[in-house]
This record gives C-alpha cells, sequence and structure tokens, in this order.
C-alpha cells in the first residue's frame, strides 16, 4: 500500500471513536460586517421611504433676457415645441441673475403657440416679473428662467415618465 494513503487511513481509524461536537456556534461574519449590512438596510429603507413619501420637482431650465415692459420688466426666452406644451399661463416662474444670487419670482404671462412663428424660431415665452428693479436690466448680461412644470413623489413621476415613452414607443 502506498505511503500516503497509509498515512490517512491510520489517522481515520485513530479518529473512529471520537465524536465532533455540532453544538458549537458557527461564526459565519464578524461585527464589523453585520454593521456593514445594517447601515446598507438603513440606506435603502431610507431610500425608499424618500421615493414613496418624497417631493421632487421637474422643471424647464432655459436662458432668458430681461426686457422693459410696462410696468416693470419681462424675461423672454425662445423654448423647444415640447417645452412650451408643457408651459401654461399662469405657472409661477423664477429668474436668476448668473453670477449674483439675485432670483426674481414672476408667473408666466405668455406662451407662443407651437409653429405660430412664420419664420420657424421657437415658440416665445415671456414671464412677467413682480418687483423686479428696472436697474436689474443694465446688470443683467446672462440669466436662466426655470419653470417648475410638475411635482410629485419620485416614485410617481417615474411611472409617469416610464409610461410616457412606452406610449410614444410606436407598435
Amino acid at each position: 500500500m502506498p505511503e500516503r494513503r497509509r498515512l490517512f487511513r491510520d489517522e481515520a481509524f485513530a479518529r473512529r471513536g471520537r465524536s465532533e461536537p455540532i453544538d458549537g456556534l458557527l461564526r459565519v461574519s464578524a461585527p464589523h460586517e453585520w454593521l456593514f449590512g445594517a447601515l446598507l438596510g438603513c440606506a435603502l429603507i431610507g431610500l425608499l421611504a424618500w421615493a414613496v413619501f418624497g417631493t421632487l420637482e421637474r422643471g424647464i431650465s432655459t436662458p432668458c433676457t430681461l426686457v422693459a415692459a410696462s410696468g416693470g420688466v419681462d424675461a423672454t426666452a425662445r423654448l423647444a415645441p415640447g417645452d412650451a406644451r408643457r408651459i401654461a399661463v399662469g405657472m409661477p416662474a423664477r429668474v436668476s441673475v448668473e453670477g449674483t444670487d439675485d432670483a426674481l419670482d414672476g408667473h408666466v404671462a405668455q406662451v407662443g403657440v407651437p409653429g405660430a412663428d412664420a419664420d420657424g424660431r421657437r415658440p416665445l415665452l415671456v414671464v412677467r416679473l413682480s418687483e423686479a428693479p428696472a436697474a436689474l436690466l443694465r446688470e443683467a448680461d446672462t440669466c436662466r428662467l426655470h419653470i417648475v412644470t410638475d411635482r410629485g413623489s419620485p416614485i410617481r413621476l417615474i411611472v409617469s415618465s416610464l409610461t410616457a415613452v412606452s406610449a410614444a414607443r410606436p407598435a
């Protein structure tokens, strides 16, 4: 019999009367691994709670120009036709002057009808600003217009986006 095989046979013969303890604790992971798992679980629960109970805003942000109007200042911008369909007269809007902390609130006063421009330009959007100082016209070189078009829970916004995408797909 080869030496190696005989060695294992002797070892097995020596252990035949001993029993192994089966009631001992089996250590699967270390405590720091449990802590990492608990933190990951808490983060997932927090993310799920935010997705159901939180609020998320979707909107449009575009460069705009400030112009003097009767009784104040208006912000004008050109929009893509898809964006123009999402905006209605009376929606709240905010104009931020880039490079400063100034932000002016207003409301949508006019939305051009897509295709109404004879020269093929994009629809015009006019936002009437409340309490905008006329001196701002000289200072504001670059402005951005922000309009919130939809607000809701993240789950609702994701579901509505997915249904809109699936409805737009050709069958």
